[in-house]
């Protein structure tokens, strides 16, 4: 008769596997990257996620040896990437797979050297938006929303500001972007579901990067977001729908494999510890390593 694991076991069983797997994350990650810290906070986060805990350990590593090639912490204060349990139907049950999130795109966007600002917005039908082109003023884009009563998500638009002085925008309409949803792998459910409007904001990114600067590293995970998303499909371009095209703007007016283990009496008072103040929704970021 099998007996079903507590969620401090299931964790401590992570944190072991883990801490085996630890010396092949740190050859996949650049030089400089905190593995530590990533494995730390990735348990932080499925403690808090009753379906990342049923999410089998080797999925976790595969999703951290993901964020660690691309130097990226799946939670914490910034919040740039997460780990999000993903239904098999052939396994049934849970997978954790690495999401970027818009802010992740976003920072990576500022660091091509070449940005100076960038935003990404989503509108709702109540807001006072306008977006239009005058001959004497350019692009004209002002958004001023309504936050009583804003109603259905409407469009969604993000403006990149260059160090140049030029302006970058993009623009998406609501049945644009749920043309774009319907190709993902887990349209109704997932991020798509939970998380709609950071989705919005994200699509309209993907859209706008295609006319930016990016350096290597933003490629990478750009690419990698897509897959996340869409499965085999790497190409947006086959999903995307390409019916405007932003030239570069000049006047915009914008308002806006197991070892030996370590013993465990330690990584396991930790764990528990971990875990009742995980019960106790009292989980400030953990500073201390759980996995040594």
């Amino acid at each position: 008769m099998t007996t079903a694991l507590s969620t401090r076991d299931k964790v401590t069983q992570l944190s072991d596997y883990l801490e085996r797997k630890k010396s092949s994350l740190i050859k996949i990650a650049p030089k400089g990257t905190d593995v530590d810290r990533i494995i730390r906070v990735a348990l932080f986060e499925t403690v808090k996620n009753e379906r990342l805990v049923q999410c089998s350990p080797a999925s976790v590593y595969m999703a951290l040896a993901k964020a660690c090639e691309l130097d990226l912490v799946a939670g914490g204060v910034l919040h740039r990437a997460s780990l999000v349990p993903m239904w098999d139907k052939k396994s049934k049950g849970y997978n954790a797979e690495l999401w970027i999130e818009y802010t992740g795109l976003m920072d990576l966007v500022k660091r091509s050297g070449e940005v100076a600002h960038f935003k990404a917005e989503v509108v709702y039908e109540n807001d006072d938006f306008e977006h239009s082109f005058d001959l004497e003023r350019g692009e004209v884009l002002r958004h001023k929303k309504c936050h009583e009563n804003p109603g259905d998500l409407l469009l969604a638009y993000a403006v990149c500001f260059f160090k140049d002085g030029q302006r970058q925008v993009e623009v998406m309409r609501k049945d644009q972007i749920n043309k774009i949803r319907k190709s993902s792998r887990s349209p109704e459910s997932g991020p798509w579901a939970q998380h709609t409007e950071e989705m919005w904001r994200k699509t309209v990114i993907r859209r706008i990067c295609k006319y930016l600067p990016l350096t290597p590293k933003t490629t990478a995970v750009l690419e990698h977001d897509i897959q996340s998303d869409f499965g085999n499909v790497i190409d947006i371009e086959t999903i995307d729908v390409n019916e405007d095209v932003n030239a570069d703007i000049n006047e915009n007016v914008i308002d806006v494999e197991p070892a030996e283990s370590k013993p465990k009496s330690k990584r396991r008072s930790k764990v528990k510890d971990l875990v009742e103040k995980a019960k106790a929704n009292d989980l400030p970021e953990p500073e201390e390593d759980f996995t040594s």
